[in-house]
């Protein structure tokens, strides 16, 4: 009798169990999994959070992330972390409206990890306690939020995710900057996945702008300018674009010099800030950009974010030996975009024969996302078309790149070349 009586118990502390809303129950194994096959090296995701909201939800897929992979002792201090950012989060005014929803995730998050070590009495009480349907709109958008930001920190494996959810936060509760901006944010990463420059919807530019002008958050600041500058990217006939393109270049970079001003201790914005400045190419910026690469080498010198920029900084001033060397760096930290490039300056300088380098990168790269590969394939039938005038081999990596996805938008892009 006992054994049955057990097994019911089991059964539905099971069904209570699938009822909450966390990372165990928003079926993210697979993606967890690929993300992380291809990002060990990169640093970790904490340093992307623009809040403590964002913090903790970081903090919490973290304790998932080890759950799965049966690391079950380091959990114990993720989650007292994660506690006191909860703390943190239950003592703000502006979260009086959704934090019930946040509470809610983190004991979701913390009734499957005890299920896990078997704790049943502190199990059973957190459940007991625990509601899983009663919601109002708001707290609606926040378990949306909450689950966006989750996906969000997965990077190309969860932006299509963190945008289904994003969208469906911010119909919930338009007040929450956070949502709009992982929205953008998302929408940034799905249009760049296709090619670096292709055009920015109306729908990104507006969230990025509504999550900046909510907030006057500098990470959300950052990426609002970084939106505009990308907004002129694709050369257009009209008459006034290039008045307009210099308009919105000055404007961008007087906001980035006050946000600069007011001294940011975040490297990601001081990394964003930097690439401003290196844009606009003037020896004044120029000297603003290598402040900002200074103050991130105290926090982050192994960044390879960091060591990508010091590198275009060094290309820029006409150092190539040094450029070499930092793209060369930003390459070994895993870092795709400046392995291209360091491929592309290292032959243009005669530093380095680009194919063998690219077939290499083939194997590193081969957990990536379809259209990373599709980029690297094409890059080979092009270097052995173009460099060793080896038409057999060019279709042989033109073709598997075809296979992987035949409709990619990528191939619209290689054709334009």
């Amino acid at each position: 009798k006992n054994m049955a009586s057990d097994e019911h118990e089991e059964t539905s502390v099971k069904q209570k169990l699938s009822k909450l809303h966390c990372p165990f129950t928003w079926e993210m194994l697979d993606s967890t999994i690929k993300h992380r096959m291809t990002c060990m090296k990169d640093q970790e995701m904490q340093n992307n959070a623009s809040c403590p909201l964002e913090l903790l939800m970081h903090s919490l897929f973290q304790c998932y992330a080890a759950v799965v992979s049966a690391d079950n002792g380091t959990v114990t201090e993720i989650m007292r972390k994660s506690e006191e950012l909860l703390i943190e989060i239950q003592q703000k005014q502006k979260f009086h409206k959704t934090v019930r929803a946040i509470e809610h995730v983190f004991y979701a998050t913390k009734c499957f990890f005890l299920y896990e070590i078997e704790e049943m009495n502190e199990l059973e009480e957190i459940l007991g306690n625990i509601d899983a349907e009663h919601f109002t709109d708001e707290e609606l958008g926040a378990l949306y939020g909450c689950q966006s930001v989750v996906w969000s920190s997965l990077n190309d494996f969860g932006m299509d995710k963190a945008v289904d959810t994003a969208k469906k936060a911010v119909e919930k509760n338009q007040d929450c900057a956070l949502w709009h901006f992982i929205l953008a944010k998302n929408l940034r990463r799905q249009r760049r996945v296709i090619a670096l420059s292709s055009d920015i919807s109306d729908m990104e530019k507006e969230h990025f702008e509504i999550a900046y002008a909510i907030s006057k958050n500098h990470v959300f600041g950052v990426y609002y300018l970084q939106m505009r500058i990308e907004s002129y990217y694709k050369f257009n006939r009209e008459l006034d674009y290039k008045q307009r393109k210099a308009a919105n270049e000055k404007e961008v970079i007087r906001i980035a010099k006050d946000i600069f001003k007011s001294k940011p201790t975040n490297y990601k914005i001081l990394l964003k800030l930097a690439r401003m400045f290196l844009r606009a190419n003037l020896s004044d910026e120029m000297q603003l950009a290598k402040e900002c690469l200074d103050s991130v080498e105290k926090i982050a010198p192994n960044n390879s974010t960091y060591l990508h920029y010091c590198a275009m900084l060094y290309q820029q001033s006409g150092d190539y030996k040094e450029a070499i060397k930092y793209y060369k760096k930003a390459a070994e930290c895993n870092n795709f975009v400046a392995e291209l490039s360091y491929i592309q300056y290292g032959w243009e300088t005669g530093e380095l024969e680009p194919l063998p380098h690219l077939l290499r990168m083939v194997k590193k790269y081969n957990q990536s996302i379809t259209e990373r590969q599709i980029v690297m394939l094409l890059n080979i039938a092009i270097t052995y078309y173009t460099l060793h005038k080896d038409i057999a081999n060019a279709a042989e990596y033109f073709l598997k790149a075809l296979t992987i996805d035949p409709l990619s938008k990528k191939f619209k892009v290689s054709i334009q070349v």
